[in-house]
């Protein structure tokens, strides 16, 4: 099995914008697509697999055309669609579930089960094709999902956050299994992922969706070390604050929050009094109960290699050593921040 290059110009008009977006993949490669909820990641998903039809534009697989000057179906396009829930045919056992694809494609009911059967051990579950979906734990149900989507050989697979809706135990598990298929096999991938760990593991490139349009790219290092979007730098791990430029002397000044200034140096050219967004690495933010640059409560606190990581509500990330409560009031300063528009 071997993927093909996916290219397309999409254009979807929905109710509250219109989704519009170039897509390039090279064959066996894997596109990641990141964006706040509600950005018009699944539409463009659901437009390559031809569930969501085109407003305009065109999707070719290899050398075929898909959608433009024809319409090739759902069930003919050799692109398969795995989302966060199993969607396992809940009438027919696993291995009836699994053998679906093959015998879709025409393969006789012998070899169709001797697939299904093949699957079942590489996902551990050699001993359960005759029990039914609600017969199996979700992380199993979800294991079979994979399973059924790479038996039937797809061209391309499309991965709608996949490990979302998985406990901590399984998700792991599943995700080493499906890397290793897609590498095996080397089918063409796109990935909806709200992770940039999983944009780095497994995408070569990367679009970052806001309001339907694509507002940034590039690969999973370059939006990692440098976003230029507020959303790309917090799912980066950077703490993220906005407010209004204040210019000072050459490119330094401060970001006027509505909790007081914070110093920064600004990335290009920033107008005076303009919207803008701060960035830092959490490690360059300090937390205080005395003094700072910004006050905020605390919003959560979690453990990262044996330091505090706390979150203010303002966006703030900080590392500390000292013990603090969600709830509390600390003042925050980052010692060196980004600026951008």
């Amino acid at each position: 099995m071997t993927g093909r290059a996916l290219t397309a110009r999409i254009e979807v008009e929905r109710a509250d914008f219109t989704v519009s977006a170039e897509v390039s993949v090279a064959a066996g490669d894997c596109l990641a697509i990141l964006g706040p909820n509600g950005a018009g990641k699944s539409t463009i998903l659901g437009a390559l697999a031809g569930l969501v039809p085109l407003t305009a534009g065109r999707i070719r697989l290899g050398d075929r055309d898909l959608d433009g000057s024809v319409h090739v179906a759902p069930e003919h396009r050799r692109i398969t669609l795995l989302e966060q829930k199993p969607r396992l045919f809940p009438h027919l056992s696993v291995v009836e579930n699994l053998a679906f694809g093959p015998r879709s494609q025409g393969r006789s009911r012998r070899e169709a089960r001797e697939i299904a059967d093949s699957w079942l051990d590489r996902i551990g579950l050699p001993d359960a094709g005759g029990r039914k979906p609600k017969q199996l734990s979700g992380g199993q149900q979800q294991r079979v999902a994979v399973a059924r989507a790479l038996a039937a050989e797809p061209e391309v697979l499309l991965l709608d956050e996949p490990f979302a809706a998985l406990d901590a135990e399984s998700a792991p598990m599943i995700r080493r299994m499906l890397a290793d298929e897609l590498a095996r096999t080397g089918t063409t991938s796109v990935l909806v992922t709200h992770e940039l760990s999983d944009a780095w593991q497994w995408a070569s490139s990367c679009l970052v969706l806001n309001d339907g349009r694509v507002v940034e790219e590039g690969t999973p290092a370059e939006l990692a070390a440098c976003p230029r979007t507020q959303f790309t730098a917090a799912l980066a791990g950077y703490s993220v604050i906005r407010g209004r430029w204040q210019q000072g002397e050459g490119r330094r000044g401060a970001l006027v929050v509505a909790d007081g200034q914070v110093p920064g140096s600004a990335d290009g050219v920033i107008d005076d009094g303009a919207e803008a967004f701060g960035i830092a690495v959490p490690h360059e933010v300090t937390a205080s109960r005395s003094s700072g640059a910004v006050q905020s409560r605390v919003r959560s606190v979690s453990v990262h290699a044996g330091r505090l990581r706390i979150e203010a509500e303002n966006g703030l990330f900080a590392e500390s050593d000292e013990r603090v409560a969600v709830g509390e009031r600390l003042w925050f300063t980052p010692r060196k921040m980004r600026v951008r528009r």
